[in-house]
């Protein structure tokens, strides 16, 4: 079941709140991509949301606690991870359209990972078509890298040099996560 609690933290202007699974990280990676969540906003076991997502996670069927009951459920189900991942840090962030195969050059200049820029690029690389790309987010932290493309025309991409590859839509754009590591 999908768990939330009400957003009362603020943060960045907003309040906010936590959304959970007591089935499994794949439920809630399920439900979250439905509600346009990015998997790299994965907290490691929950996603953040403000309130807007608040409303569309009860609206598609999400069951509102408290946060001490949301917790408790978590942790009652095994799925309580109480490690803390470092941030992402922000490499490249783009919303000028720009040429597909451009990507390739900043990947290269940004990452601080060989091994990981080497993997990003091959996918890059593997594309059919050389579409314009509408937005770029590319992020980094220890042991992972991610790469968010949104395009208007989908190219066509080998993802299997990828730890994670995910396709969803936004409005009316495709959007690819190409991600390294663990996430």
């Amino acid at each position: 079941m999908i768990l939330v609690d009400t957003p009362i933290w603020a943060w960045r202007g907003g309040l906010w709140g936590h959304m959970v699974s007591d089935v499994s990280f794949h439920e809630l990676h399920h439900f979250a991509q439905r509600l346009g969540k990015r998997r790299i906003g994965f907290q490691g076991d929950h996603y953040d949301i403000d309130q807007g997502e608040y409303q569309r996670a009860v609206e598609l069927g999400a069951t509102t606690i408290s946060s001490r009951e949301l917790v408790r459920r978590l942790r009652d189900s095994g799925l309580r991870r109480r490690t803390k991942r470092p941030q992402w840090e922000i490499a490249y962030q783009s919303k000028n359209v720009q040429r597909f195969d451009n990507l390739i050059e900043i990947v290269q200049n940004v990452l601080s990972s060989e091994a990981d820029s080497s993997r990003l690029v091959a996918a890059l690389m593997s594309a059919n078509s050389n579409p314009e790309v509408r937005g770029a987010l590319i992020v980094q932290r220890a042991g992972a890298s991610a790469m968010v493309l949104e395009f208007d025309e989908r190219p066509q991409l080998d993802a299997t040099g990828l730890d994670l590859f995910i396709e969803s839509k936004s409005e009316e754009l495709t959007v690819f996560e190409l991600i390294i590591g663990n996430c």
